[in-house]
């Protein structure tokens, strides 16, 4: 039974965790060293290890794994950061470039037995790594998410993607099972899905080597629509049938939702949703972004108390558990792409749009069947305003509107008067998104930052659309308090999002808010923006809880702003 969910995903394929201590060696060259001399656990982050916490570089993991039978090993990793190279038994076998969306590698013919596998983890900044630059927020080392093999047949599914449609009252689903032929021969295969009780089933011919996609429609009587006041999921399970019986499986966790915008408005399942959200880096004073189930549960605590119905993933993929527990908790999740702040040279770099597109693709492919997640999102703050940059949205907002079941959108601060042209790129998204910090980085007030967004989506003729403030807050020191309430104390941060919150509140057109954050992050030491200059303690501390998840008065606060916003 699989154990990389919070629930079993396969009951007929063979699946073992490989999660543990493994061997580790640091090295100065892209080669296998031929002895390792540490060990180190998987999943983390190597800073958390004493000798490596401030090493930015390349580093070797092995561990030694049983094949209890001869066929196709798939070793699947869940996140590396963040380039990784895979060799078993000193072989290459293939390669994964961004920390925050999982791969998959398929060896065929393996013989049983004792196996050597072998990871190279490559950290470093450099001119090949586009997307992970120095930031505002910490690139962290190492094989920071979980690790499985598994053996599959030579016909298995991939992947299932579940689309609902509620249509003259009834639900409907449209079911994508995409199934992979590793043989050197055409194969015919049953496909069988069911869910609810309803079955369906489909005969497909996989020509040799190629993926084929089985479709499946279902009609489905008496089902829950999920929302964050009914978190009703539903479990969805693919079978592939050969000549000689079941020969693999694949369920999936999902939810009846639909989610559109009209009239200013967001709708879910046709009612009105007001997004009382947060922004959460994936970060942990204990362990970096290598952050364990019990603690993402223990943040989705911390959310719901706030009183907040909504996470953004500033700026990347989230592990897919913690995704798991928003479906199941009713939080809905505004899932971004990664990319933060990308300048003109940035985005046409040539490396950049082809790193950046296979993170969308892996993000949209992965967390497809995610109830909770209710936007996409791409391109924070990067150079929409500017002709260069245009290009570069679109094809982004191309592959995101493939998705017809969710909204779109991107994080935009180019509607402020020094920003030259202005936003270009607002109308190819579902919905205005916009960072704003009145009262923290300026004298701006909320109304005055939000009639210069109005002004721009007027001058663009996006007027109408719903407006989410998708950033806003200011920063404060755990536990530093201050008789004047100076910025950078507890007592500034609390009044400014008691402030903003309320005036932000009482406007018609705003359709949702995201603060700006939930805990702090550690950010880069390096880089030309020397973000240490102006981040105390080497942090962004604009957390409501720091980064051991202490609340601040601006968590109190927040509560009790969020609690007057019913809707």
């Amino acid at each position: 039974m699989s154990t990389e969910r919070v629930f079993p995903t396969h009951t007929i394929r063979e699946q073992v965790d490989l999660d543990g201590i493994w061997e580790f060696q640091t090295i100065e060259e892209c080669n296998l060293p031929g002895d390792y001399r540490d060990s180190i656990a998987v999943p983390s982050c190597w800073e958390m290890a004493m000798p490596y916490c401030r090493y930015r570089g390349l580093a070797a993991y092995r561990k030694e794994i049983c094949v209890e039978k001869s066929g196709n090993l798939r070793l699947v990793f869940k996140g590396i950061s963040h380039t990784g190279m895979v060799y078993l038994d000193g072989s290459y076998i293939g390669r994964h470039y961004n920390a925050y969306t999982p791969f998959s590698l398929v060896i065929p013919g393996v013989d049983k037995g004792m196996h050597k596998l072998e990871v190279i983890v490559d950290n470093r900044w450099s001119e090949e790594s586009r997307l992970h630059i120095p930031n505002d927020y910490y690139t962290y080392g190492g094989i920071t998410r979980s690790v499985y093999q598994e053996l599959v047949p030579d016909c298995f599914i991939e992947r299932l993607e579940f689309e609902p449609r509620f249509v003259d009252g009834n639900w409907f689903a449209q079911v994508r099972v995409i199934v992979r032929n590793l043989s050197g021969n055409a194969e015919q295969v049953r496909l069988e899905g069911s869910c609810a009780g309803k079955k369906e089933a489909v005969d497909i011919l996989i020509q040799a080597g190629e993926d084929t996609t089985a479709n499946l429609e279902f009609h489905f009587e008496g089902v829950t629509a999920w929302s964050h006041e009914n978190p009703a999921l539903y479990l969805f399970r693919a079978v592939l049938m050969t000549k000689e019986g079941e020969a693999d499986d694949l369920t999936e966790r999902v939810g009846f939702r639909v989610v559109e915008q009209r009239n200013g408005r967001i709708l879910l399942n046709g009612l009105p949703v007001f997004l009382k959200g947060i922004n959460r880096h994936e970060d942990h004073g204990n362990c970096g972004c290598a952050i364990p189930l019990s603690l993402m549960d223990a943040d989705i605590k911390l959310i719901e108390n706030l009183g907040a119905n909504a996470v953004r993933t500033c700026h990347y993929p989230n592990d897919e558990r913690f995704l798991d527990l928003c479906d199941e908790h009713g939080i809905y999740v505004w899932e971004e792409s990664h990319d933060r702040g990308g300048d003109v040279p940035r985005l046409t770099h040539p490396l950049f749009l082809e790193q950046s597109m296979a993170v969308m693709h892996e993000m949209l492919e992965n967390h497809y069947n995610h109830p909770s997640i209710l936007i996409w999102g791409c391109l924070n703050e990067a150079a929409s305003n500017e002709e260069e940059g245009v290009r570069i949205y679109q094809k982004h907002f191309e592959l995101l509107a493939t998705d017809k079941s969710r909204l779109n959108t991107f994080a935009s601060n180019k509607y402020m008067e020094d920003m030259g042209k202005g936003d270009l790129c607002l109308g190819m998204e579902s919905l205005c998104s916009f960072n704003m910090y009145p009262y923290w980085y300026g004298d701006d007030t909320v109304e005055e930052d939000l009639e210069k967004m109005r002004r721009r989506m007027r001058e663009t003729g996006n007027e109408g659309k719903p407006i989410i403030i998708s950033e806003y807050g200011g920063g404060g020191i755990y536990n530093f308090h201050d008789v004047m309430r100076v910025k950078w104390s507890e007592e500034y941060q609390a009044e400014l999002l008691t402030r903003a919150t309320k005036e932000i509140f009482a406007q018609e057109d705003v359709a949702g808010v995201f603060v700006w954050q939930f805990c702090d992050v550690r950010i880069s030491q390096e880089g030309p923006r020397r973000w240490p200059m102006t981040r105390p303690l080497s942090r962004n501390n604009k957390g409501v809880v720091d980064e051991y998840r202490r609340p601040k008065m601006a968590y109190y606060a927040l509560k009790e702003a969020f609690s007057e916003r019913k809707e």
